[in-house]
């Protein structure tokens, strides 16, 4: 039995350890959108679709996937709001 106790304590401390990782993970990528909104909200449309163009030029392979994730996603949701039970 104490080994059975042993061995739920230490995998108790690896996901405690593993949750305050993902915490800190999220907690820096939520402040990192945070300044990505502020920076785009002193911005007009023109502006986002100059740095929009100029990202496509520099990373043309980043710009299509991302463009293919953003259709993918748009189709799921546009699908699934047409679904009849």
């Amino acid at each position: 039995m104490s080994e059975f106790s042993d061995c739920a304590q230490e995998y108790g401390r690896k996901i405690a350890d593993a949750a305050s990782r993902a915490s800190d993970y999220v907690e820096q990528k939520a402040s990192v959108l945070g300044e990505k909104f502020k920076d785009l909200q002193g911005k007009n449309f023109q502006e986002i679709a100059d740095e929009a163009k100029d990202y496509a030029r520099r990373k043309p392979g980043h710009a299509i996937l991302i463009a293919a994730g953003a259709g993918l996603v748009l189709g799921f949701l546009l699908r699934n709001g047409r679904r009849v039970f």
